[in-house]
């Protein structure tokens, strides 16, 4: 399909059209370049789910050495390291949950909460510094390609932060995209090129299938009855216990060969 495309810019207040034989969109989940693919050519696959999380960042030193993922009756809870200064953590909420409603020892209660158990486990406290809530969506643009316009990143895709693809999918983009263009810039060749959207979405719904999994066995849902919660229980047991089951978690996690 050859579709050209030209970016408009100002400068010096005149405004410039440049035309581009190959225009990258990475311009993130709120930008525009998705949103030009004309609709009887895009299929824009979403789902939203009904919770979030109440997101903090603190001063304070790292309370464990590796993530904390915590299925509780409470609710989910994530433990993370920035560096030994800063850590972010986040808490299962509703989507309409008003930070400025938590003070200090509102949040740390919290937490510590949800993560109270037989083993004394306490967290690091420390300076909360910013709260913010963000809400779960997972969505997909198909094809990643419209003439010579390509989608990489946010841009064509989005995943729920449980299961930490998103960086790993902008990066995996980028490195099927550029052997597309390198071929081209030095073969002439399309080949490539015209292969990135079916060989990058490989990757994106597998990932997809990855967050799902994860979000829905890690979270409660609103809805959920006393079936469904044992159920949960019992695939998190059976993931955790499970050498094949934690191998698979692993994997999925850390990210999949390159096609």
């Amino acid at each position: 399909m050859e579709v050209r495309h030209e970016v408009r810019v100002g400068q010096g207040g005149k405004a410039r059209e440049i035309h581009a034989e190959i225009l990258v969109g990475a311009d993130g989940s709120g930008g525009i370049c998705k949103w030009s693919i004309p609709q009887e050519h895009r299929t824009d696959n979403f789902v939203e789910y009904p919770f979030a999380w109440f997101g903090i960042l603190c001063e304070a030193p790292p309370s464990a050495e590796e993530l904390i993922y915590c299925n509780s009756d409470r609710g989910f809870a994530l433990i993370s390291q920035r560096d030994d200064h800063i850590q972010r953590m986040y808490f299962q909420c509703p989507t309409d949950e008003d930070v400025d409603g938590w003070t200090q020892d509102m949040i740390w209660e919290e937490l510590q909460a949800r993560l109270d158990g037989p083993d004394g486990f306490e967290l690091t406290r420390g300076h909360v510094f910013d709260k913010m809530v963000l809400r779960f969506r997972s969505y997909v643009c198909e094809p990643l390609r419209y003439g010579n316009l390509f989608l990489a990143g946010d841009a064509g895709h989005t995943v729920p932060p449980t299961g930490a693809k998103g960086l790993n999918l902008a990066f995996a983009d980028v490195r099927v995209l550029f052997e597309g263009i390198d071929s081209w810039a030095s073969t002439g060749s399309r080949n490539l090129l015209d292969q990135y959207s079916d060989r990058a979405l490989q990757r994106i719904w597998k990932a997809q299938n990855f967050s799902y999994w994860m979000t829905s066995m890690l979270h409660e849902r609103p809805d959920t009855n006393p079936f469904e919660r044992k159920r949960q229980l019992g695939e998190l047991s059976a993931v955790v216990t499970s050498r094949h089951g934690s191998a698979y978690l692993a994997e999925a996690y850390t990210g999949w060969p390159h096609i």
